[in-house]
């Protein structure tokens, strides 16, 4: 490895392994270092201007990580929230990210998403704050999903929002009021 993969190295190691290009350039490195890193397949772009080291052992969730990095105020959402709480069978291959209606659709590279537009209202309503390894993620409590998935039940199916309220009213820790109250 040469000094500038290392100097690379060491920024993606003080970040984590995800990182703006503003703190590659803050290190001295240069986009053309960058761009031939990528190349290399040692780093992948997440969207323009954040990327990921390709070396860091995948977590389960990985995804949810590097959406959170490249949409910091977005919040994961109906079958990929279902899908983190356990509550439907079903394995989404795309993740669904909420969005507050007026804010434009940020254009991603890696991992595939799908923004749906939320009244701030019902954006803002039942966000939990979770920890994936080092990184804060910002997804919809399990009350307020099932409500989403009834909401979104023509485009995602009825079936699967029965089947995540039939697996929510299983669990010891349901919270029926505050279904209620997101309903």
């Amino acid at each position: 490895m040469n000094k500038k993969d290392e100097r690379i190295y060491k920024v993606f190691k003080k970040h984590n392994g995800i990182t703006r290009t503003k703190d590659i350039l803050a290190a001295g490195i240069h986009t053309r270092n960058i761009k031939r890193a990528r190349e290399k397949g040692q780093v992948i772009q997440v969207k323009r201007g954040l990327y990921r080291l390709a070396e860091i052992p995948l977590i389960s969730n990985q995804g949810f990580v590097d959406l959170a990095h490249a949409v910091p105020r977005g919040v994961i959402c109906l079958l990929s929230a279902l899908s983190y709480y356990e509550l439907t069978t079903f394995t989404p291959s795309v993740i669904a990210m909420a969005i507050c209606r007026g804010l434009r659709k940020p254009k991603i590279n890696y991992p595939p998403v799908e923004f749906y537009h939320f009244s701030k209202k019902q954006f803002e309503a039942g966000i939990n704050q979770i920890k994936i390894k080092a990184h804060e993620i910002r997804i919809y409590n399990p009350e307020k999903t099932i409500c989403d998935c009834f909401r979104y039940r023509n485009k995602l199916g009825l079936d699967i929002a029965k089947e995540g309220l039939s697996e929510y009213l299983k669990r010891k820790d349901r919270n029926l009021e505050k279904l209620l109250e997101y309903a």
